[in-house]
């Protein structure tokens, strides 16, 4: 932990600099993210997406925060400045014993496949310049927070690793995207595993990635089966039944595809 924070949450610091030290250090991480001088950063001042240029930037904002001391789990709760200083203050004194204000949350691939809804489709494109650069993927805070090791490992033995590497941050975006009620969860939690083909699979998702013109775009379209087991291994991939009615799926999925990397390359 920096010496900084060290001497925050240990106490050195008497109890109003320590607040301010902490905050403005805070201030200075925001501000390398949201181009806002940290002077101009006030209580109403937005830190989410809106105020961020990517997916990919927030997540590596607050992988930056945590690597300082302040570990927040789900994102989509703050909005405001002041909603990260709260979620600093919310960590019902673990802060004081020097450990991680709140815990990273897990999901099981039982739960995501049940809270999938047929059909429902999530889209995400990311640029792969956003990615950070770093010598050890293993021990970067970034890819720490939002790929497991297997994906690591893979994505690593990839020809381009950044490539690989934002495609399948973009497909969890993407599936986030199809289903709200996992937006809430670490995206290291999220496994996506890969097929005999190199497919990329995800419990109760048909995904499909791409890549092209420096950008990642990623589908992920929520599928159900009535065989659906009870509970499921994490990161177990689910093969499911095509019946009528899911061939237009896959062929939407390509549609999607198509028009986002036009997107991409146009804007």
């Amino acid at each position: 932990m920096p010496e900084l924070f060290e001497r925050i949450l240990t106490g050195a610091f008497p109890g109003h600099l320590r607040l301010t030290q902490m905050e403005e250090k805070i201030k200075e991480i925001v501000s390398a993210f949201t181009k806002i001088p940290a002077s101009d950063i006030g209580p109403s001042t937005p830190v989410d997406r809106q105020a961020v240029k990517s997916s990919i930037l927030l997540h590596r904002m607050y992988a930056r925060l945590a690597e300082a001391g302040l570990v927040v789990e789900n994102y989509t709760a703050v909005k405001t400045f002041s909603d990260l200083l709260g979620s600093h203050q919310s960590g019902n004194g673990a802060a004081a014993a020097g450990g991680p204000m709140i815990q990273p949350g897990v999901i099981s691939a039982a739960g995501a496949y049940a809270g999938a809804s047929s059909g429902s489709i999530g889209i995400d494109i990311e640029d792969l310049s956003s990615l950070p650069h770093t010598d050890d993927f293993r021990k970067d805070a970034f890819y720490v927070a939002n790929f497991t090791p297997a994906e690591i490992a893979y994505c690593i033995l990839q020809p381009d690793p950044y490539a690989s590497f934002a495609g399948l941050f973009s497909a969890k975006e993407a599936i986030v995207k199809a289903d709200g009620r996992l937006r809430a969860n670490a995206f290291n939690a999220i496994g996506i595993t890969h097929g005999p083909e190199g497919e990329p699979l995800y419990p109760g998702f048909h995904l499909s990635i791409s890549h092209a013109g420096g950008v990642a775009v990623a589908v992920a379209v929520g599928v159900r089966s009535e065989q659906a087991p009870a509970s499921l291994p994490s990161a177990t991939p689910v093969f499911v039944r095509q019946g009528k009615g899911t061939a237009w799926i896959s062929l939407l999925a390509l549609l999607v595809s198509i028009l986002a990397l036009i997107f991409g390359f146009i804007r």
